[in-house]
């Protein structure tokens, strides 16, 4: 079970399913779906050459009730962090250029070899000739840490948590002018493990994809999308001598609602055919979802819903394949103009070829933050995950919660 983005610990594995553009890492707040137009609580960025600079830290504070997601006998610990942050954004007519960074110091009351230092460096170029016709261009490097409840996490305690260095690269062009729509992206990404013992974790992914959409009414078009990916392992071949790079690719169909409506974003559902190169396993046909959606029925309300199904890596002993099939739901509120909330439940089932593995993740998450002002707010946030599996050692159970102070100049 992760916390989203204020952790900085994706693994590998989910990270391979990205397959849109980087975008610079913005400030943190509860609820970003929101529109924000309450000029006491807005941000004046500090003009820095040609750049609008923004700055941020929150310092924070939470309980763990199994910091190492053990099946029993679990151990639990309270957990500091100090989360410094930037943003700059030069805007000058069609072109917008961004910097981000962020980084997260995380030190443990009693297990101190959790300790850990994440860090992300993101920029990104866009160019919008047109309202709605734009060309992205991003590249960021993150020192990510494995979060102890991910499906392939680290099972040993002494060493601490897992370590990678990820560079990746994506373009974009998107074009919704008149009746068709034009999508196509392209990303790159190499996985580097810290650890020797993790070679066989080390790869670089490679995927594309192309939307065509037919515009069928105001904001609505439905679309098909062909996509592909590909992995390429630094070791090639596994203990047994087997191939490990493997090829998916597929087709989807669905719908893309352009912004400015009452739901915006794209839903899509088809197939994807996974052909790995070692010639003994079999190729595989598996369901194939992406999605995300924002409906906002009233000004101060946002309902957001995730999803996807698809292939991603897997490093399990045995495993020919792993299909995730994730979901989540998110409810955002401004309940008065300095009070705004999020609440989210998710669902992620992981499905494990070649073992007869499958692992079901329930999560469910609140933050609750109050502004003082513009630059200053505290924030209440706790979370549950239950993890059921075929392996009874792979299950676990966790509740955190705590308190954050968050600083924005």
């Amino acid at each position: 079970m992760t916390r989203g983005g204020k952790y900085l610990s994706l693994s590998a594995s989910a990270l391979a399913l990205l397959h849109t553009p980087l975008a610079a890492q913005s400030i943190p707040e509860t609820a970003p779906a929101i529109e924000r137009d309450d000029p006491e609580f807005e941000i004046d960025p500090t003009r820095i050459g040609p750049f609008d600079v923004t700055v941020g830290v929150e310092l924070s504070s939470h309980y763990d009730s199994n910091l190492y997601a053990l099946p029993d006998n679990e151990i639990d610990d309270v957990v500091f962090e100090l989360a410094p942050q930037m943003r700059a954004v030069h805007s000058s007519g069609p072109v917008e250029i961004a910097f981000g960074t962020r980084t997260v110091v995380r030190r443990h009351a009693d297990q101190t070899s959790e300790d850990s230092e994440a860090v992300r460096f993101s920029g990104d170029f866009t160019w919008s000739p047109h309202e709605e016709e734009s060309l992205s261009l991003g590249a960021a490097f993150e020192r990510a840490i494995e979060d102890r409840g991910d499906p392939e996490a680290r099972d040993i305690l002494a060493p601490g948590p897992r370590e990678l260095d990820i560079w990746s690269g994506a373009a974009q062009y998107r074009r919704a002018r008149g009746r068709i729509l034009l999508d196509i992206r392209a990303q790159a990404a190499k996985y580097d493990a810290l650890s020797s013992l993790d070679d066989n974790r080390d790869f670089s992914a490679y995927s594309g994809s192309a939307t065509v959409g037919m515009r069928v009414g105001g904001s609505m078009f439905l679309t098909a999308t062909g996509f592909a990916n590909r992995r390429d392992f630094r070791l090639e071949t596994d203990m047994l001598g087997q191939e490990r790079n493997a090829t998916t690719w597929g087709g989807r169909v669905g719908f893309d609602l352009a912004p400015g409506g009452l739901v915006e974003g794209s839903l899509s559902a088809g197939v994807f055919r996974y052909e790995p190169d070692e010639p003994t396993f079999e190729d595989r046909t598996g369901f194939s979802l992406a999605g995300n959606l924002i409906y906002r029925p009233r000004r101060r309300t946002a309902l957001i819903l995730d999803a996807s199904s698809g292939d991603v890596a897997t490093f399990r002993t045995g495993a020919t394949g792993r299909t995730d099939l994730t979901g989540r739901i998110t409810w955002q509120q401004e309940i008065r103009h300095n009070l705004r909330s999020s609440f989210s439940a998710g669902y992620r089932r992981s499905r494990f070829r070649g073992t007869d593995v499958t692992e079901k993740t329930f999560v469910g998450r609140g933050e609750l933050e109050f502004l003082f002002s513009r630059h200053l707010s505290l924030v209440a946030e706790a979370s549950y995950g239950d993890r059921t599996s075929d392996l009874d050692f792979d299950e676990f159970d966790r509740f955190r919660g705590g308190l954050s102070v968050r600083l924005r100049y």
